[in-house]
């Protein structure tokens, strides 16, 4: 084989370009009129293609796109990689358990979306004149063809204009999408029918019963065992690699290994895509920066493309007989329509709520493009017939978008689903989840260090989090160290505490650096969710809990929340937890912090806001109207613990001095943690958080958890 030469790379490069640009500058133009930006996508390919460009000004055409088959190989490659992350990237955003809610329901949609366009598209093809036939004598061949081609539907089509809606998080996106995917199956697996009759002249029934087991023993491998497999391997990534933005890579490489496997087995590459996203999807370790990656590469590049190519491929000026270019497009928008429609009903859908799904469901797109294509290289379409079936696959794209626009005007969610956009608007406030948890505890000697450990133990007992306890070194330091026996004891020591603790993955790290503040922030930027660190101790008798050098340098430049622990010698797990809280997000870190501690061990929690009034004989007339002002940030915090199913005992008091407040509340309820949200205040090299936390760490007589919400 040849290698590439100048002229077929300078024509690569030509012709990705402009489809790229073409495509995302009619995508923008599209979003701005509100409609999906893939009706932009499409047109590009139209333009550019045969159709337009093609037609009117076939010289240009020529010279932009030449009849190059390697050059148009290697595009289509690109359009291909663009389908499959599109697919990985719908897979992530999937709710597997809202998924399964809708299963049922998507399954009698999508047999009756099949059965109804499939008959129609049959009878069609037996109907048509021989003249649209490339062998008459294989009508039932022909027909058969015409079927698939009028019952599949385009997963990526659907899947894109379901985001451009914000349709991903909704019952009926999730019913849409649902039965798209069964359909592409169905439809997937009725080609490679038509194609063993057409290539052999009868169905190889052997090999489409391989075909079918080996689906089923791959989405079983996946569901049972493989899911499994991809949870620890984007946890070890997570811990492990050292190379950028290895999670990103992790995603395009599971969905890649899926894609061939499907590939291998007779079923599309963008079904392994999408089954690879559903499981990576599952992983808590699955970092939102992974997932803004992945969508910029796909959305930002390469569905662009794959789009504008699936245009470019078409020439709808080779339809010559009009009325039949009508008459097969009406006959799979309508056959479309009826089935999925009637499915929907019957599964219980209202009739608005049914013809939004047979609209979704209408979409051919790309899919439409690649049954065309595989019947014109089959010899089963000719050019015309070929035309016509990516018209309408072409035609139907275009028209879903508008059309469920205008059917899902003013069409609320339900109950069950705004109850569901609560707890998930609710839980998005909360600023710390242990699910997957990536934590940092750093090593030290004495209780503070041996607290940190246990918090960070407690808040990582998800079987999918890791703490990590980390021991920072200096470059220069002497290789010799007299110490070094007692610090592996005490890094073994804090491994100890946060195993017995809860945490089911704990692991330990050596980090060098020209100080040890900057090993530890050289170690934080490996993205962990929090940094668990004692406070320093003060053998001199100072009574700051904050001093030393290394700790202030951590709080000013790391980028990630710091819970700092000063112990009292209270026996763990502790008991009674009391979180104060004024409303802002910072204080929502302690809070949200506090309440996971006492989900994890059984705790009792009390929030505690305070209205700062001082002490004035108008006060007292005030009091109680200052008090009903502190009511619905209590009540918000109270809230707060319900979808982490904790009973939060929210309680408002007002005083003149709040840090007074907070430590008489901490006496009468005989609390053993004060879990605090704060803010560090620029201070010359110190830790400042202001003088009522200051008054706190001085007076409290129970063990405290500042926690340090970072700057940015």
């Amino acid at each position: 084989m040849n290698h590439l030469n100048e002229i077929q790379v300078l024509r690569f490069l030509i012709q990705f370009t402009l489809l790229f640009v073409s495509a995302r500058l009619l995508a923008d133009v599209m979003k701005r009129l509100g409609q999906a930006t893939v009706i932009g996508e499409l047109l590009a390919g139209i333009l550019l293609g045969p159709t337009v460009l093609g037609h009117f000004a076939p010289t240009l055409h020529r010279i932009l796109f030449p009849p190059d088959a390697i050059v148009n190989h290697l595009i289509d490659g690109v359009a291909w990689l663009g389908v499959i992350m599109l697919l990985l990237m719908t897979g992530l955003e999937t709710d597997l358990g809202l998924l399964k809610r809708v299963g049922r329901g998507a399954l009698s949609i999508s047999i009756l979306g099949v059965l109804a366009p499939g008959a129609a598209g049959f009878a069609l093809g037996w109907a048509l004149p021989a003249i649209y036939l490339v062998k008459p004598d294989d009508r039932l061949i022909f027909s058969l063809f015409m079927a698939v081609a009028m019952a599949i539907s385009a997963v990526p089509v659907i899947a894109k204009i379901l985001m451009d809606f914000d349709l991903m998080r909704r019952d009926l996106g999730m019913t849409i999408l649902a039965a798209g995917i069964i359909d592409d199956t169905l439809g997937w697996i009725a080609l490679s029918v038509v194609a063993g009759l057409a290539a052999h002249g009868a169905v190889d029934l052997r090999s489409l019963g391989g075909t079918i087991l080996a689906i089923v023993l791959f989405v079983g491998f996946c569901y049972y065992a493989g899911g499994a497999l991809v949870l620890r391997l984007m946890r070890w990534i997570d811990d492990h690699a050292q190379a950028e933005h290895a999670g990103m890579s992790a995603l395009v490489g599971v969905a890649m290994v899926c894609a061939i496997v499907t590939q291998a087995i007779g079923i599309h590459a963008v079904f392994g895509a999408y089954i690879a996203g559903l499981m990576i999807g599952r992983s808590a370790r699955l970092h939102r920066l992974d997932r803004t990656d992945l969508e910029a590469a796909t959305v930002g590049v390469f569905a662009p493309v794959f789009f504008g190519f699936s245009g470019l491929k078409a020439n709808l000026f080779a339809i010559h007989q009009l009325w039949i270019a009508i008459a097969v497009l009406a006959i799979a928008i309508a056959g479309k329509l009826v089935g999925c429609t009637l499915g929907s009903r019957i599964h219980g859908l209202g009739w608005r709520e049914s013809l939004a799904v047979a609209i979704g469901m209408d979409a051919r797109g790309g899919m439409g493009i690649i049954v065309g294509m595989i019947g014109l290289n089959m010899g089963v379409l000719g050019p015309e017939m070929y035309a016509i079936v990516i018209m309408v696959a072409l035609v139907t794209s275009l028209m879903t978008p508008p059309l469920l626009s205008w059917v899902l005007a003013g069409l609320e969610p339900g109950p069950e689903e705004i109850e569901r956009f609560e707890r998930e608007k609710m839980l998005a406030r909360v600023p710390f989840t242990k699910e997957g948890a990536k934590l940092l505890v750093l090593s030290g000697g004495g209780p503070h260090a041996r607290l940190a450990a246990h918090l960070a133990g407690v808040l990582g007992n998800h079987p999918d989090a890791t703490i990590t306890i980390f021991r920072a070194t200096v470059a220069e330091s002497a290789p010799a160290n007299p110490a070094e026996e007692e610090i592996a004891r005490n890094l073994a020591a804090l491994k100890t505490i946060a195993v017995q603790s809860g945490a089911p993955n704990v692991i330990t790290r050596t980090g060098s650096g020209d100080s040890a503040a900057e090993a530890i922030l050289k170690e934080s930027a490996r993205g962990y969710d929090a940094i668990f660190v004692g406070a320093s101790q003060n053998p001199g008798g100072d009574d700051d809990a904050l001093a030393g050098e290394v700790l202030p340098r951590i709080v000013a430049d790391a980028r990630t929340p710091i819970i700092i622990a000063r112990d009292a010698g209270a026996p763990i797990p502790l008991r009674r937890a009391l979180a104060p809280t004024t409303g802002a997000t910072f204080s929502r870190l302690g809070a949200s912090l506090a309440m996971l501690y006492a989900h994890a061990t059984g705790a009792t929690i009390t929030a505690l806001f305070v209205n700062e009034a001082p002490f004035t004989l108008r006060s007292l007339y005030r009091r109680a109207d200052a008090e009903r002002d502190g009511v619905p940030i209590a009540e918000e915090i109270r809230k707060l613990g319900e979808p982490l199913g904790v009973a939060v005992d929210a309680r408002v008091a007002t005083g003149g001095r709040p840090e007074r407040v907070i430590l008489d509340a901490a006496a009468r309820m005989s609390a053993d943690l004060l879990v605090i949200g704060v803010m560090r205040r620029p201070s010359n090299g110190h830790l400042n958080f202001g003088p009522k936390v200051d008054y706190i760490l001085r007076n409290a007589r129970c063990a405290i958890a500042l926690a340090v919400t970072p700057d940015t």
